[in-house]
């Protein structure tokens, strides 16, 4: 669905369950501290619920804002080193194949996208065509 204004604010839903974990959490807990109620149990559920809720959340955003970077890495990449007009193929490419191209080195790179492009290869085979790997140890 293409974006506008009316369907573009953001609703993070895995945000809102955290949350209703953590707040059932806190009235079991408050309710067995003052009330004497039996809920302590269900707290602890709840506050281990709301943490496996927030490892994920964590690793989905750590790894949506690595790709946006490295999107934005190669956008720099490919208009410092390809020839004029060249670095406009990257914008035919999905952001998971664009992250599979960046283990290209230089000299290969501009090859690689045009076949990337033209085949329709996909993340796994960009990679595999790598013929000199360029790591990228910073990946989280």
């Amino acid at each position: 669905m293409a974006q506008s204004y009316a369907n573009h604010a953001h609703r993070p839903i895995l945000t809102n369950i955290a949350g209703l974990f953590s707040l059932v959490a806190l009235i079991c807990f408050v309710g067995a501290w003052l009330a004497g109620w039996a809920t302590a149990p269900l707290g602890a559920i709840s506050v281990t619920m709301a943490v496996m809720v927030l490892t994920a959340i964590s690793r989905i955003y750590t790894v949506r804002l690595q790709d946006r970077i490295i999107q934005l890495e190669m956008k720099v990449r490919c208009a410092e080193i390809l020839p004029g007009g060249d670095d406009a193929q990257l914008a035919a490419l999905s952001p998971k194949q664009t992250v599979a191209l960046r283990f290209a080195s230089d000299e290969e790179l501009g090859d690689l996208l045009k076949r990337a492009v033209g085949e329709k290869m996909t993340p796994d085979q960009i990679k595999r065509a790598v013929k000199n790997w360029r790591a990228d140890n910073m990946r989280t």
